[in-house]
């Protein structure tokens, strides 16, 4: 792999360097306004075949595309209302915006449902060569599948093996590049906003659990639950879940029920907003209460659910996706117990949990 050093006085050099290993299928990592990305010519099946090679254990994840702007953007994914909104406001700058695929790239690019994840990176230089090249590449970032997030070169060449390095062409190194949280990524197929990714909740004084498996996320549970146990039946205990599709939020809630000896399955309440199920805890009878905020166009919309009611003792409460009720949800809880647990997948089945207990 060759790597060439951003400097202000050769980015045209760069950017021609950088065309014409794209333009052969191979691959190139480029600094972004997040991390470092890595790109292969979205249209090219080889450069894309070797990519996903590179990635690894992808299980079928879709790959986002970098473009210029919402003209560019209207050759590759159909725009509705609210996608135009965002390409009009918010863009560039680190927005994924998911939309319906026209299907004219290789496969793998696009999910297996159609969709296609869109990003116009706030950054000139990527701008500047997508110009010119005037196809779209790869926006993924350069990381190996659930290795860390790469914020310099170094961290790339530490946690790729030597036959994965093989597989890069070129390395466009701007330095270390600053710690900024990933591209928010947003659903927009259903006409409605749906962040599918976010920012973390924020947290006054974080605690962190590391699970290497689903046996670890179930000892989370366990040393969670061991922290509030003596206030179930006398306050109501809310856990409050955030994380990335698949992260788990359903999984901690099955290790949560097991725990109260709930006898119903524990399924995802996405299209029913709520499920409640019975169960105990020592001599005292709970209400596990499991909803899913995910498809909540408004905070409010929890007042269905008799919120004054739901957040009191002796229900124990999961909000998955919390980040979209906290601020709204907040009057309900000044009697309750609160759990804040910030989900990041770290591996197949390892998980990193970040908690707060307030």
């Amino acid at each position: 792999m060759k790597i060439l050093r951003l400097t202000k006085n050769n980015q045209k050099e760069i950017i021609h360097q950088a065309i014409e290993v794209l333009a052969a299928g191979g691959l190139v990592i480029y600094p972004t306004e997040t991390c470092y990305g890595i790109g292969a010519d979205a249209t090219s099946q080889a450069a894309i075949d070797k990519l996903l090679s590179y990635k690894t254990k992808r299980k079928d994840k879709a790959l986002s595309i970098a473009l210029t702007d919402k003209t560019m953007a209207a050759k590759y994914v159909e725009i509705n209302k609210t996608a135009k909104n965002i390409y009009d406001n918010f863009l560039p700058g680190p927005i994924t915006v998911v939309s319906r695929g026209k299907h004219k790239l290789a496969e793998g690019v696009e999910s297996s449902m159609g969709t296609q994840g869109v990003r116009i990176p706030n950054y000139q230089l990527i701008l500047d060569l997508l110009k010119e090249y005037k196809k779209p590449i790869t926006a993924t970032s350069a990381n190996a599948s659930y290795k860390k997030t790469p914020y310099s070169i170094a961290d790339i060449l530490d946690n790729t093996s030597k036959k994965q390095q093989a597989l890069l062409d070129l390395a466009i190194d701007a330095g270390r590049l600053p710690k900024r949280k990933p591209s928010t990524v947003v659903d927009t197929t259903l006409d409605n906003i749906y962040i599918l990714r976010e920012g973390s909740m924020d947290f006054k004084s974080e605690t962190v659990f590391l699970a290497q498996d689903l046996k670890g996320t179930e000892n989370f549970v366990e040393k969670i639950f061991s922290k509030v146990q003596k206030q179930v039946g006398k306050k109501a205990i809310v856990f409050l879940l955030q994380g990335d599709l698949g992260a788990g939020k359903t999984h901690f809630t099955k290790y949560l029920a097991k725990k109260l000896k709930v006898k119903d399955m524990v399924v995802s309440p996405t299209f029913t907003l709520c499920r409640e199920y019975k169960g105990h805890f020592g001599r005292k009878s709970i209400l596990l209460k499991h909803i899913d905020s995910y498809r909540f166009y408004e905070a409010s919309e929890i007042e269905a659910l008799d919120p004054k009611d739901l957040f009191q003792a002796p229900n124990i409460v999961v909000v998955e996706w919390a980040n979209k009720v906290k601020e709204y949800i907040d009057q309900y809880l000044q009697k309750a117990v609160v759990v804040k647990i910030n989900i990041v997948v770290t591996g197949e089945t390892s998980r990193r949990f970040e908690y707060e207990i307030e």
